[in-house]
């Protein structure tokens, strides 16, 4: 079995699913929480191909970039579609994060407390309207027991681990997409209490 190690921060953000991908696979891999102070050195130690984390390393190669990251290593623990419809699904969630991470960071880092209730909506309502779409699509796809039918995947991960980071980030109870998307909500709570108990026992960071 291959070797796998993280590096990242101490904190959810662009390695989170990753984390829960190894977590999930019962995969042979350290956690390289990268400490704040140490951050400077190793962002030029030739570690990080574009100076950023995450970084996988496997095997002696070094692999770059968040999604690429979990795309490679999707397909490793087989946690792809079964065909070019069903991956298209999987990279469309994937993409859609890039809509809310942003105003979720604004609120994140935003010192200004006046500022912070409005950021705050702004980002709630980004994770509103877009998890109407997932409950849409959802539903048009069959409403099976994953997002993609009886297949456990990438998809559910994200679903999942993105909700509950989110939420975390925004400080909002773990219920506040039950409204706009009850039947995603209710498989993400699912797939947290099973398939991914030991990634949220063990390593989401709170």
């Amino acid at each position: 079995m291959s070797k796998y190690t993280l590096h990242y921060f101490g904190v959810n953000g662009r390695a989170a699913l990753a984390r829960a991908m190894l977590s999930y696979a019962k995969a042979d891999w350290t956690n390289d929480l990268i400490k704040g102070e140490d951050w400077p050195k190793i962002k030029t130690s030739g570690l990080c191909e574009y100076e950023q984390v995450p970084v996988l390393e496997v095997g002696g190669k070094k692999y770059s970039q968040s999604n690429a990251i979990n795309l490679y290593l999707a397909e490793a623990f087989n946690l792809l579609g079964k065909d070019v419809e069903e991956n298209y699904q999987i990279n469309n969630l994937l993409i859609s994060a890039d809509d809310y991470t942003k105003v979720a960071r604004d609120f994140f880092n935003c010192k200004d407390e006046s500022k912070k209730p409005e950021l705050k909506k702004k980002a709630e309502d980004k994770l509103k309207f877009l998890f109407t779409r997932y409950e849409k699509r959802y539903v048009d796809l069959g409403k099976g027991k994953y997002f993609l039918g009886d297949k456990f995947t990438l998809a559910d991960i994200f679903l999942t681990v993105n909700l509950f980071v989110t939420l975390q980030t925004l400080g909002l109870p773990d219920t506040s997409c039950k409204d706009v998307a009850p039947n995603v909500t209710e498989l993400a709570f699912r797939v947290r209490e099973n398939e991914l108990k030991e990634f949220f026992e063990k390593y989401f960071i709170k």
